[in-house]
């Protein structure tokens, strides 16, 4: 599924680009920069440890950013905070949503799994709800612990078995693309101000391009960012579109950090709706605490 490329430029303008394949965050870091290669600054493991979760004064670190995380959010956004469970029951929807985001189960016993994510809680507590316009954009906020099933020799530290995610969902009817843009605008301030450089790449399906250019460039214009797309023949997963936040670490390695996704399908599965219409969701987050501290410390060496 790789498609074609896009640009579009801190001033809001479409531009073709020539390049034949992007099949990473570091592809597209190259795209915009000569490749350099950083003095490598190694975190040892043991200094993130997973359990518990941290120690000494990684444990700060770790309230000192959900501190400017929450913070930032209660303020520039108008949330509902909830808490899902972290061990539910699965049924034929929540199996479901598991196939659709391609993760593996984290089973116990009689059928009860570890979440994976937060949707799973947030999703099961609206089935069935119907919103008027006056009730969106509802967003619903969860500082959740989730639980995956991850290769550790493959990335040990980054894609830890259980880690905290700072999660918004947003149930939306129109003007989907405005509040993206808030979000990412909330994320750019955040990493700004704890200090973690990134760079911005979208992946987004052809038809979903093409309904949502002119939003797309405007939203490039207002961050004041250029922004390389992927334009791809159909839906990934979920989603529709995924605006992602990455950061390069000392170890010429990509992270993935903060995420904005739009969404089509899920409120189908769970027969969430605004005004008798599938709702619009969005799926926001600035990123797992593990991640945010991994990145955090690495500007630190």
């Amino acid at each position: 599924m790789v498609g074609y490329y896009k640009l579009i430029s801190d001033i809001g303008k479409e531009n073709d680009v020539e390049i034949n394949e992007i099949n990473s965050d570091k592809d597209v870091y190259n795209f915009y920069n000569s490749e350099e290669r950083n003095a490598c600054n190694k975190i040892d493991i043991q200094d993130i440890d997973y359990t518990p979760i941290y120690k000494e004064d990684n444990l700060e670190k770790f309230y000192y950013l959900k501190n400017i995380i929450e913070e930032n959010i209660k303020s520039n956004l108008k949330i509902q905070e909830i808490k899902t469970p972290e061990v539910i029951k699965s049924n034929d929807k929540l199996e479901e949503l598991q196939k659709l985001f391609g993760l593996e189960k984290f089973n116990c016993n009689e059928g009860y799994i570890l979440s994976p994510a937060s949707d799973f809680g947030v999703f099961s507590a609206y089935e069935g709800k119907e919103f008027e316009e006056e009730d969106i954009p509802l967003r619903v906020y969860e500082f959740a612990r989730c639980y995956r099933i991850e290769d550790k020799k493959r990335d040990v530290l980054k894609r830890p078995t259980s880690f905290y995610l700072p999660d918004i969902h947003c149930f939306m009817g129109k003007d989907t693309y405005k509040e993206v843009l808030k979000h990412l605008k909330l994320y750019e301030k955040i990493l700004k101000k704890i200090q973690i450089p990134y760079f911005i790449a979208l992946r987004i399906s052809e038809q979903e391009y093409n309904n949502s250019k002119e939003k797309i460039c405007n939203i490039a214009k207002e961050l004041k960012n250029n922004i390389i797309i992927n334009v791809v023949p159909s839906s990934i997963k979920y989603w529709e579109s995924k605006f992602k936040y990455v950061y390069k670490d000392s170890n010429n390695d990509f992270i993935q950090l903060s995420t904005v996704q739009v969404d089509y399908r899920t409120s189908k599965i769970f027969n969430i709706k605004v005004k008798g219409k599938n709702a619009e969701i969005i799926h926001s987050s600035i990123g797992s605490m593990e991640r945010l501290l991994y990145a955090f410390l690495d500007r630190e060496l």
